[in-house]
C-alpha cells in the first residue's frame, strides 16, 4: 500500500512540471491542482506580463500558498502542481515530493515552443525565473526552493522524455 496521500510537483519553468503532474493525475485518477493555470489566469485577465511577478498582490500569493498547503495536509488523491509546493510540503511525511530540474538553454527552449496563454521570449523566460525566487525570499524564506533536501526525488528532465519521466515517477511512487 501505498504511504501517501497526495503528490506535489516542483521544478523550475520549463523542467515539465505541468505535464508530469497531469500524467500521474491521469495515471492514478487523482484530482490536479496547478498553482501555474490560477496565476497564468491572473496576469492574463490583469494584462500583467507573466515574468512580472512582483505584479501580483502578496496577500493574494499567500492565500493561494496557504490554501493549496491546507488541502496537502487536510485532502487526499490530489497531485499538486507548484513552484513552491516542495517546500510547503517539506514536513509533510504523507505528501510525495518531486523536484524536476533541466538544463536552462532546455527549459527555456521548451517554453518558447509551447502554446500557452503568453508567448515569451527567453530574457523573459529568465525575468520569471528570477522573479519567483524574488517573491519567494520577500514573502517566505532565504531556503532554496527547489533544494533536493526538501523532496523524496529529483529527476532530471533533460535527459529523460516526458513519458519515461513520468514511469521513473510513477514506479518510484508505487513503490513506497
Amino acid at each position: 500500500m501505498v504511504k501517501y496521500k497526495n503528490i506535489v510537483v516542483s521544478g523550475n519553468v520549463g523542467t515539465g512540471t505541468s505535464t508530469l503532474a497531469k500524467g500521474l493525475t491521469e495515471k492514478l485518477a487523482w484530482r490536479y491542482i496547478s498553482a501555474g493555470d490560477f496565476f497564468r489566469d491572473y496576469f492574463k485577465n490583469h494584462n500583467i506580463p507573466l515574468w512580472d511577478k512582483s505584479k501580483i498582490p502578496d496577500d493574494l500569493d499567500k492565500k493561494i500558498d496557504l490554501d493549496y498547503f491546507e488541502k496537502m495536509k487536510k485532502e487526499s488523491n490530489i497531485v499538486f502542481d507548484s513552484h513552491y509546493g516542495g517546500w510547503f510540503a517539506r514536513d509533510l511525511p504523507d505528501v510525495f515530493k518531486i523536484v524536476l530540474i533541466c538544463d536552462k538553454k532546455e527549459a527555456t527552449k521548451r517554453i518558447i515552443e509551447r502554446e500557452h496563454t503568453h508567448k515569451e521570449r527567453p530574457e523573459e523566460v529568465e525575468k520569471r525565473r528570477i522573479q519567483l525566487k524574488k517573491k519567494f525570499r520577500k514573502l517566505y524564506s532565504n531556503d532554496d526552493y527547489e533544494d533536493p533536501k526538501f523532496f523524496d526525488i529529483v529527476i532530471d528532465t533533460g535527459s529523460s522524455s516526458a513519458e519515461e519521466t513520468l514511469e521513473k515517477v510513477y514506479q518510484a511512487f508505487s513503490n513506497t
